[in-house]
């Protein structure tokens, strides 16, 4: 009777000994996973080119000239006095893009070059089927 209530308590201590491990093991893989170095993010600001400030070359203090309110009628009319793209430009020197208006040129850009690649790629299979001499002309 000893012998079997040996083996049982040497099954039963290997049985929690085998459970303890694995979650010990599950517990370390855990927190080395939840320590992994994130990428550091990319400051979307750092990128922007730096502005250049003008300081006057002299010393001297500049003469303040005496500045003139224009109205709202006033600027309209200003406005539609300029061409279009002159009045375009003047928009876009009034305030900065949004970040909104630079994907948006990007995504222009991106479509642009796919449009060109596909041209040059088209090209040059018209160029192969007019090379082979297979009776296919290429369309122009």
């Amino acid at each position: 009777m000893s012998a079997k209530l040996r083996f049982f308590l040497a099954g039963a201590a290997m049985t929690i000994a085998i459970i303890a491990t694995g979650f010990g093991g599950g517990a370390l893989f855990a927190s080395s996973a939840s320590k992994q170095m994130r990428p550091a993010r990319i400051d979307h600001q750092a990128a922007a080119p730096a502005v250049r400030v003008a300081l006057p070359a002299t010393s001297e203090p500049t003469t303040l000239e005496p500045a003139v309110v224009i109205g709202p009628s006033e600027k309209k009319a200003r406005q539609t006095q300029l061409p279009p793209q002159a009045q375009l430009e003047a928009q876009q020197e009034e305030r900065p893009k949004t970040r909104r208006e630079l994907r948006e040129e990007r995504r222009k850009l991106r479509e642009e070059r796919r449009a060109e690649r596909r041209e040059r790629r088209h090209r040059r299979v018209w160029q192969q089927q007019e090379a082979s001499g297979n009776g296919e002309t290429a369309p122009q």
